[in-house]
């Protein structure tokens, strides 16, 4: 009997910590957009209107730019890509319960599976215009 109550209070521990982990997210605003956006201008070297221009320009120091942008947010890194959890609730807004069963969430991991080729950046890249083309918008206006 001890042994199923370690074994489930352990399985209970993982699942909270592979699903738990958007609790600690906080959906980013305009303002902390902008200011993501002048960090990865100084860090990638872009000019003040490569943002204006993502969509439109397949270009290495564009697709950089964008992942610089969504490391950031807190929602893509080197190490594990994204994290479908936390880029949901940002997609989705501040103070609406996301539903990771849902379409929306759906379509994220999608975006996500449909574009792992490339490099670090290129998949960056190709991922989130994935999302702008889904009309998620990455901070609501």
């Amino acid at each position: 009997m001890k042994v199923l109550i370690v074994f489930l209070l352990g399985t209970a521990h993982v699942l909270a910590d592979e699903h738990g982990h958007e609790g600690n997210y906080v959906v980013k605003s305009h303002d902390d957009l902008e200011s993501y956006r002048n960090a990865c201008h100084e860090k990638i070297r872009a000019t003040e209107d490569i943002w204006a221009k993502y969509k439109n320009i397949d270009d290495a120091l564009v697709h950089c730019y964008l992942a610089c942008v969504l490391e950031k947010f807190g929602v893509y890194d080197r190490e594990h890509g994204f994290d479908v959890h936390k880029l949901h609730m940002q997609l989705a807004g501040p103070g609406v319960q996301v539903d990771h069963s849902g379409e929306m969430h759906q379509k994220i991991v999608q975006c996500i599976e449909s574009h792992k080729e490339g490099d670090f950046c290129t998949k960056a890249y190709n991922a989130g215009t994935c999302f702008m083309n889904a009309n998620f918008k990455l901070v609501p206006v």
